[in-house]
This record gives C-alpha cells, sequence and structure tokens, in this order.
C-alpha cells in the first residue's frame, strides 16, 4: 500500500515538474512585468502606421478627445487593429469605399468596448458627387438613429454587459448589401460605403474592414442544356454560357461544376478559369462529365448540378442528371428466424411439455437441435440461415444453472455455444435477439426457478429492449439500450468470429420493441450505430403493426427518428430496414412448399422486366422462430412436417431460380453490404472475416462500400470501422495497414467507442485491420488513463 502512494506521489511530482517548465516556457514575450505576462493589454504602434489604415483619408470625425491608433496585442488574434475611441461629446466614422461598377462584397471584424455610446456598422450608396442614395446599419449600442426614406436603422442591442465578443458579419453584410442595391438605381451609384461608427465615448477595435469585388454576381450563366439523360458510366459533354453583366473587364476567373451530394456525378477537371471575358460579352466552356451513380442512390431523383464562380455556387441546381443502370440488379433470398426458446402452456399447439416451466430439453431442442437441422437442410441447396439469438436466455440459464443441483443448463449452454460457433464457421448468421427479461443483472427483471421441474421463468411482459431500458447509455452501461446491445452484440460476435462474413450488421429487438415515436426511435438508431450495426428488421411492428411489406417495399435507408419511413434525403438516413416479404409473409412454420414457392415467384417477377432482373438490391425474406418449425411427430421430432416442405421449398428455389442466376441465398447482413456498398451516399468501412489470429495479435481484412464512389490520391476519402467488440477489454493498439503497410496506429487505448479513423486514397488497395490484445496490458493502460483522470480532477 505504502508502495503505491509513493508510486503515484512520484507521478503527480513527475507531472507538476513537467507543468512547471511548460509555464516556465510560456511566459516569454511582450508585456512583461516582474515575471508577469498581461496578455490583454493593447501596444501601440507608431503613428506612421495608420496610413496602412487609410487614416486620415477613411476616417471621419467631429467633436474633441478623440483618438484614433494602430495596435496589437495577443487578444487581437489578428496581426494588428485600428482602436477608435470616441470623446464624450465626440463621434468617429472609418470606412472603406468600394467601386460600384459591380456588386461588392463585404467582411468586418469589430468589437465595441463599451455599453455606452454609439456603436454602429452601417453600408451606405453613394452617388459620383459622395451625396449618399441610401444606407441601412445596425445599431448596437446607444440610441437609436431616427428611420428616414432613404437610412433604415436595424436595432441589435447587446443582451446583457458580459456578451461582448468579436462581430463577424461577412454574410448577413452581404445580405443587406444586396438589399441596398434594390432599394436605388444602379447606374446612379457610384461606390458603397462601409463604416464603423463610435460616438460619445464608445471604443471599438477593428481587426478587418473590407469592400471587395464579388465576380460572382458580375456573371450570369445559361446551360446550353439542362436535361440530360445517360447510362452509369458514361461520358456526358456539358457546355455553359457565361455572360458579363458588370461594366468591368473580368479577368482570371475561376468557374467550377459542383459535383452533388453522394458522388452521382464525377468531373475530372471540375475548375476552368477563364482568362478574360469583357463587358456585355458571353463565353462558351464545356466539360466532360462522368455519369458516375445511378439515380437509384439518389432517391430515385435525377442528380443535380451547380456552378460555382470565385467559389461562389451562383446556380445550385442548374442542369439535372437522371442517370440509368444499365446492368441487371440482383435478388437476394434470406431465411430469417427467431431463435428462442419457449414452453407451449397456454398454447393451441404443443412445441415444448407444457408444464408451465422453461426447462433444460426444451431449450437444447428448440435452440440447438432444431436449427442445427434447418442449417443442415439449408445447406443441401447453398442456402443460410439467418438466426436472430436471444442470447439473454443464455444468462437465464447460467443463473438457472447455478440454482440447479443436476447441471443440466450448463450443458445445454455449452451445446448452445458450439452450435453458434459451427453453424457461423459454415456461414449462417448468428444475430442478436434482444428478449432483455431474461437478463438477470436488470433490476426490474423477475426470474424465476423451480427445482422440482428444474425450470425457469420470466417476466414476458417486459420481453423487449426499448420500453425496458430508457436511457441511450454507453458500452460500459449494461442497464442502458446501448450497454446491453453491445453487450451481446460481443458475444455474438467472438462465437463468430470464424464466419466468413466478417462484421455482423444486422439484428432484430424482442417483440420488436425497437421504440415507437421521434424520440425513442432516435435513441434506438444511435444505439445500433454505436455498436456497429447497420440493419434493422423491426419497422412497423415497433408501432404494433405488421412488420412485412409487399415487394418494392421491404428494403430502405429509414430515417433517424423513424424505421416506418424512408429517409428524404442523405442526411437523415439511419439504418438499412430489411422486412418478410411479400405482406402475408412466407412463414417456413406454417406454409406448404407450393405456398413458399408461389410468394418466390411473385417477388422474382415483381422484381423483373423482360426476364431480366431490374437494376438495384431486391429482397426476398422469410420469417419464422424454429422452435415452430414442428416434424411429423411430437415437438422433439426433426423429420418430415414442415422441415420437409422447407427441403423441398429450397430444391424448387434452386432449380428455377438460383442455377438460372436470378435469385442468390444470402443473410441478412450480406444483402446489408450490398445495399450500402450500391446505395450509401458515403464510403462505409466494415470489417471481414479474420485473416490470421497468432499470440495476442488478430488481423482482419476491410470493406470499403460506395461502390463507385471515387476514391484515389487526388479524392481520398475519410472512412470509420469499429473493431471487434469483444476486443473491448483486451485491445490497447489497433493498425490500419494498406497493402501489407501501416498507415493508421492507435498509442495506448483505443477510442470509447471503437471507431477507428483512417483515410483511404486507392480503391484497388488491400486494407485490414491488426488488433493488439492482452488483457494484462489493457489493464495497465487503462489505470494510467485513470490515474491522469484523477490528477486533472484534484
Amino acid at each position: 500500500m505504502m508502495r503505491t502512494i509513493r508510486c503515484q506521489r512520484w507521478c503527480y511530482r513527475g507531472l507538476m515538474a513537467c507543468l512547471v517548465l511548460l509555464l516556465m516556457a510560456g511566459v516569454s514575450g511582450c508585456g512583461r512585468f516582474d515575471g508577469k505576462v498581461f496578455q490583454g493589454q493593447l501596444n501601440y504602434l507608431p503613428e506612421n502606421s495608420l496610413r496602412d489604415w487609410g487614416v486620415p483619408e477613411h476616417l471621419q470625425q467631429s467633436g474633441e478627445g478623440n483618438i484614433c491608433r494602430v495596435v496589437q496585442s495577443v487578444g487581437l488574434n489578428a496581426a494588428a487593429g485600428l482602436e477608435l475611441a470616441a470623446g464624450s461629446q465626440g463621434e468617429m466614422e472609418y470606412f472603406v469605399d468600394g467601386d460600384a461598377a459591380m456588386t461588392l462584397a463585404a467582411g468586418m471584424r469589430v468589437q465595441f468596448l463599451s455599453t455606452q455610446g454609439a456603436g454602429r456598422i452601417k453600408i451606405s450608396a453613394h452617388d459620383g458627387k459622395g451625396g449618399q442614395l441610401a444606407a441601412v446599419g445596425w445599431n448596437f449600442t446607444g440610441a437609436l438613429p431616427a428611420q428616414t426614406l432613404t437610412e433604415h436603422w436595424i436595432s441589435r442591442p447587446f443582451g446583457a454587459n458580459f456578451s461582448g465578443c468579436w462581430l463577424e458579419e461577412k454574410q448577413e453584410l452581404n445580405a443587406l448589401l444586396r438589399g441596398l442595391m434594390t432599394s436605388v438605381q444602379g447606374e446612379r451609384v457610384a461606390y458603397y460605403r462601409l463604416s464603423v461608427i463610435v460616438g460619445q465615448g464608445q471604443h471599438a477595435v477593428v481587426t478587418q474592414l473590407q469592400l471587395v469585388p464579388d465576380r460572382s454576381a458580375a456573371i450570369r450563366v445559361r446551360a446550353v442544356q439542362t436535361e440530360y439523360a445517360a447510362n452509369q458510366g458514361t461520358i456526358v459533354p456539358v457546355e455553359l454560357e457565361l455572360e458579363n453583366i458588370s461594366n468591368e473587364i473580368l479577368q482570371d476567373v475561376p468557374v467550377e461544376l459542383v459535383e452533388p451530394a453522394g458522388f452521382g456525378l464525377n468531373v475530372p477537371n471540375a475548375r476552368q478559369i477563364l482568362p478574360r471575358l469583357e463587358p456585355g460579352k458571353i463565353e462558351l466552356i464545356t466539360w466532360q462529365v462522368r455519369a458516375q451513380r445511378p439515380q437509384a442512390v439518389n432517391l430515385d431523383r435525377p442528380w443535380e448540378m451547380g456552378v460555382a464562380v470565385d467559389g461562389v455556387t451562383i446556380a445550385p441546381a442548374l442542369m439535372r442528371f437522371s442517370v440509368s443502370d444499365p446492368e441487371p440488379g440482383h435478388i437476394f433470398y434470406v431465411m430469417t428466424e427467431d431463435l428462442e426458446a419457449i414452453d407451449s402452456a397456454g398454447y393451441a399447439i404443443a412445441w415444448g411439455n407444457g408444464n408451465g416451466w422453461l426447462d433444460p430439453e426444451e431449450m437444447k431442442v428448440q435452440m440447438v437441435d432444431k436449427p442445427e437441422r434447418l442449417n443442415a437442410i439449408a445447406e443441401k441447396y447453398g442456402a443460410k440461415w439467418t438466426h436472430y439469438t436471444t442470447w439473454p436466455l443464455v444468462k437465464a440459464a447460467e443463473w438457472a444453472d447455478r440454482q440447479s443441483k443436476k447441471g443440466r443448463w450448463g450443458e445445454v449452454v455449452r451445446s448452445l455455444r458450439e452450435a453458434v460457433r459451427n453453424g457461423a464457421a459454415h456461414g449462417h448468421e448468428y444475430g442478436i435477439h434482444l428478449h432483455a427479461d431474461y437478463d438477470p443483472r436488470l433490476a426490474g427483471n423477475l426470474l424465476s426457478y423451480n427445482p422440482a421441474v428444474d425450470g425457469l421463468w420470466a417476466n414476458h411482459l417486459r420481453h423487449g429492449w426499448a420500453h425496458t431500458l430508457s436511457r441511450e447509455g454507453d458500452l460500459d452501461d449494461v442497464s442502458s439500450r446501448t450497454g446491453i446491445l453491445g453487450y451481446y452484440q460481443a458475444v455474438m460476435e467472438q462465437l463468430s468470429a470464424d464466419s466468413p462474413q466478417g462484421q455482423l450488421l444486422s439484428a432484430r429487438v424482442g417483440s420488436f420493441d425497437f421504440g415507437d415515436g421521434e424520440r425513442e426511435e432516435s435513441l434506438s438508431t444511435r444505439a445500433y450505430q454505436k455498436v456497429g450495426l447497420w440493419g434493422s428488421s423491426d419497422a412497423d411492428g415497433n408501432a404494433g403493426g405488421v412488420t412485412a411489406a409487399e415487394y418494392g417495399r421491404e428494403l430502405y435507408f429509414a430515417r433517424k427518428d423513424d424505421i416506418n419511413a424512408s429517409a428524404r434525403d442523405f442526411f437523415e438516413q439511419g439504418l438499412v430496414e430489411l422486412r418478410p416479404t411479400p405482406r402475408e409473409c412466407i412463414a417456413y412454420d406454417t406454409q406448404s412448399a407450393t405456398v413458399m414457392n408461389s410468394k418466390v415467384d411473385e417477388g422474382v417477377a415483381a422484381f423483373s422486366e423482360a426476364g431480366r432482373v431490374t437494376p438495384g438490391v431486391h429482397l426476398i425474406m422469410g420469417f419464422t422462430h424454429a422452435m415452430f418449425v414442428m416434424g411429423a411427430g411430437d415437438w422433439k421430432t426433426l423429420e418430415g412436417g414442415q422441415f420437409q416442405a422447407l427441403d423441398d421449398h429450397l430444391a424448387y428455389l434452386k432449380n428455377h431460380y438460383v442455377a438460372a442466376e436470378r435469385l442468390q441465398f444470402a443473410t441478412a447482413t450480406q444483402v446489408i453490404r450490398e445495399y450500402l456498398d450500391y446505395y450509401s451516399p458515403w464510403p462505409v468501412a466494415v470489417y471481414d472475416k479474420k485473416i490470421s489470429d497468432g499470440l495476442g495479435v488478430s488481423e482482419y481484412g476491410i470493406s470499403i462500400l460506395g461502390k463507385n464512389i471515387p476514391i484515389t490520391v487526388d479524392r481520398p476519402q475519410t472512412v470509420t470501422v469499429k473493431y471487434p467488440l469483444y476486443f473491448r477489454h483486451r485491445a490497447f493498439r489497433v493498425a490500419i495497414c494498406k497493402n501489407g503497410r501501416p498507415i493508421y496506429v492507435t498509442w495506448g487505448l483505443p477510442t470509447l467507442e471503437q471507431d477507428i479513423r483512417f483515410v483511404v486514397d486507392d480503391r484497388q488497395a488491400h486494407y485490414t485491420m491488426k488488433i493488439y490484445h492482452n488483457s494484462g496490458i489493457f489493464q495497465l493502460l487503462k489505470w494510467g488513463r485513470d490515474l491522469r483522470k484523477q490528477f486533472a480532477n484534484d
């Protein structure tokens, strides 16, 4: 104990010594007096420096006691400033003028230093003799000047005497200037004036005051053609006419085509320089535009392209491009089931022994034996299952095992773990299906154990997620949505470590309890994203409706605050929503092979035209619970019945559609990958299957999704990838490699939410992620971090 205290004291003294050295190093410079630094003081430059600010020509003043000086100070955050201090009965107006031959852009940075006296900013238009034609201004302190027919004042008082700050009003000044121009006849205006006015004891410091030519307003642009139609990958010539509508010769003007968000259009040489454009003249400029991505990515709207001059967009949607994908699309067939267990007491069908308690045998048959049989049938035809797995039930089983003296629960848990590992290694997906009512760690849950039948029971009226856990929380807070979701997602990721799928991207909430309403759905969406999930399968079920959907409504980017609605623009896109199909969906526990076949026939027809799959990514998805799939005998039977119906159904699909390459078997995660690759407006990084797993180092491939998004040395993109959640309390270093060479390495502990940000600049490069993990090193680094926090708090 004493040794630990001495070590902490030694570390603390070392940190304090470093702090003292830093402070000593930072006290050099002007304004030093008796070892102190007066960083806020103004230092005055010689009087001849006023010429650099155009004084006295650009200063009008009246009264006595006025002071004008050029000053420097650390607090200015600028090389120098102009101090204006009006006498108690004085007034000063410092101004800059700009030629009205064309519209001007205005910029300023001013700070008023007193709550009293006149403090104003004004923009005015003047004729050739210096007369003021019109003016508009802001009044910050002092009495508001009288309004006249030609002079308008806007009151902008400070709310309190502690709210003084730099006024940087470039955009609003420009708007005022443009408004001023419309209030006077342009041909009468000779110049514009931007002024800072102080009076009656007001002080001000000016670091910027300027009127500069705004060439973007001096050019009128017209597209020779405004509507285009092209196939993805083709080059489209675009012509624009640019006219100089000012009275000045324009030289070396940069004109640029503005690509839309989402990378739908690509212009390799978007910026061209217009060498010379005389007043009234029209110049024709041509670009080559590549139709980069189909408009399906743009929510089925044509891509819009704008034009910018001098970096200012003057025509944001001048041209529209309808871009089609000439290649056939892909139809994916996904089989999903909610992998959980049930006792059939109170139900019409005997899915279990019906004694009112869930026992080890029921759990093993329903969560191990039946899904293994379903997997084996699927593998005969190359199909894969997506098992949304109620792993909180395993927590309950482990709890029951501690109550029991028979060891049967422990055997079931071991069998389930091995079954998941084996199934994942064969390509089946085991995503999380959160029934939080089973978790004995949550205070609101009520778990009961009956030793007579070695059975357990939970409060199934709390059989969800969102209603049980109201807080968003973080990954370390298991009593929050993020924490419990991340905890069980980490379990599934670890059990699926040998899966060829890589990062698991989808989940389905127990009882579809995602939360309903903007606040709740936003919270749940963020929790999904924090743990690395990109897809949900709870739409409409979260609001008590039917989760299934007609073909064409089955797969979409949901809104961040509404999983039941498609996003209306890129910036409100949240999760990818997958829905069983069609509205009366494919149900493996009740339907015959003939019925299931007909529903797939309907889907293939809906996604085809003239015998060819329409472009894009399409989904046909079935639904069941493995525990509900019954054989020809009792609830334990694994042959005949619906098992045979599934066998016949998959044989039909393989012979009629898969062999003809009109349908592909997939998991939910594989479909989400394909969907993100085709439709995501931004590049998305996810980790692939494990490449190697040596002593303390695990390596994974990385996929950069977002097909046809330009990624080159000239157009690098920043992406974020999560490393597997089960390394959370072991990983002490993560390295991103490009073609085997590190390009980014974390030092110390990785980020709190396991996000690793790095830059990609080569679409063809092979990116990988190396995770260095050791529990001892992790704990040592964590101790050091916590110690630093303790010193900081002290």
